[in-house]
């Protein structure tokens, strides 16, 4: 979404909160005439006056400066979009979410909870059709089944049979019923989901939940701490998010990645070294001698400063399954499994410990620099590969580095953020069907 838009952005916020125009200039300080000219974005707007605006019209700054999050307008428009029959008006989606921030928040969680649903309906679909204990039940039971009925048409089929045989068949078919009771009972136990997993489902996002409530920077976690104290805090952290034991372990390795970058490099002594080489983490890597993986990392996790753009990160392995996502409001990141085919990310992991550069221009018209390499998290040994984690640092390109590099250097790369809500129809790297179109 056009960042020109900003203007539209308050004008429809104001007329959700029912205020005059001459009402907000009183508050902001500015003259109506003046308000008016922003409000048709004929003037530019940022600094003091966006963030006195954004305080009177109670809303983030960041959603005037740069919409609503990119991921919000994607799931509520393909919620919208798989919905047959409804009617909605797809082109409205962003004055929507302005409009109605609760019912678009509302939407989204129930669009995310389907999806888990389905996720979780494909899974066990997969479970049933290569799973060799299902596979082995489904023998057993109609093994039982098939004597269950031949005894029973013979007892009820011939009336002269001894009692003594009779009995046998009794028992015969007594022990059946009992086998393929069990049977069944194991497969239902096999299929149902646990308490935890089930819990596990209300909220995917929870350790993402949390440092984004932190701005994505935990004091806790930073300044000289002995690894003992470190492992302690983090075990205090995660007690706190009130989460299962399912996505215990989940939250435990991203903390630790944050602990384990924050311990490498201190984060006042790295803020110097970052704004002295225009924050490329390529020269920052070069001039730490440290894996470039952990610079991405310390930039994507700093303490919010009005100075320099925020960074976002993905990581992935090797099957592209997401394994941690700092998303921009203006840059959308899968949950679960890949986005869009071209970014940087993908294409590291056919060239491991190479980093990748490029511009990246998104069907809006938006640029971002992206930078990505891939390593062996584990190496491997004879007949069995070593495996792969990508990850990917992004930035708007008005980050203080853009200044340090010459563009025309760079590949510029159009992509998309999944082909599902991708409008280049063409591309020829497309893996399903365009959703809204």
């Amino acid at each position: 979404m056009s960042r020109t838009l900003v203007g539209t952005r308050i004008r429809e916020r104001r007329r959700a909160k029912k205020i005059s125009q001459v009402g907000l200039a009183k508050q902001v300080g500015i003259s109506a005439s003046y308000l008016n000219l922003i409000e048709h974005n004929r003037r530019g707007i940022a600094g003091k006056t966006l963030l006195t605006i954004a305080k009177a019209l109670e809303i983030n700054p960041r959603y005037l400066s740069e919409g609503a999050d990119q991921g919000l307008i994607d799931r509520i428009k393909k919620a919208a979009a798989k919905t047959s029959g409804a009617e909605t008006e797809l082109g409205r989606t962003e004055e929507f979410i302005g409009r109605f921030p609760g019912f678009a928040a509302l939407i989204e969680r129930l669009f995310d909870q389907v999806e888990v649903k389905d996720q979780t309906m494909q899974a066990l679909s997969d479970k049933m059709s290569n799973d060799p204990f299902f596979a082995e039940a489904m023998h057993l039971m109609l093994s039982s089944i098939t004597v269950i009925r031949s005894t029973t048409d013979i007892l009820s089929s011939s009336s002269d049979i001894q009692e003594e045989r009779q009995q046998r068949f009794l028992s015969n078919l007594m022990t059946e019923s009992e086998r393929l009771s069990k049977t069944a009972e194991e497969v239902l136990q096999h299929f149902e989901p646990s308490g935890e997993a089930l819990e596990g489902e209300s909220d995917e996002r929870s350790v993402e939940t949390f440092l984004e409530s932190k701005n994505y920077f935990l004091d806790e976690l930073e300044g000289p701490i002995y690894p003992l104290d470190a492992a302690s805090r983090i075990e205090e952290l995660v007690d706190g998010m009130a989460i299962s034991n399912v996505d215990r372990q989940r939250s435990v390795r991203i903390l630790s990645a944050y602990a384990e970058c924050a311990e490498r490099l201190p984060v006042e002594a790295f803020l110097g070294q970052a704004e002295r080489f225009g924050f490329n983490p390529l020269l920052l890597a070069d001039h730490y001698q440290m894996p470039l993986h952990l610079i991405f990392w310390r930039l994507a996790h700093l303490p919010p400063h009005e100075d320099f753009s925020q960074f976002g990160l993905l990581e992935c392995d090797g099957s592209a399954a997401v394994l941690y996502r700092k998303a921009l409001n203006n840059f959308s990141l899968p949950r679960y499994s890949s986005a869009c085919p071209l970014w940087p990310i993908y294409g590291a992991m056919s060239q491991p410990m190479h980093p990748i550069s490029a511009l990246i221009v998104m069907p809006s018209g938006e640029q971002f620099m992206a930078y990505a390499v891939s390593r062996f998290h584990t190496p491997g040994r004879p007949g069995v590969p070593g495996q792969l984690r990508s990850t990917m640092l992004f930035s708007g390109v008005n980050i203080p580095m853009a200044d340090r590099l010459s563009r025309d250097m760079l590949p510029e790369i159009t992509v998309g953020f999944q082909c599902s809500v991708c409008p280049r129809t063409a591309c020829l790297s497309r893996r399903n069907g365009y959703l809204l179109g």
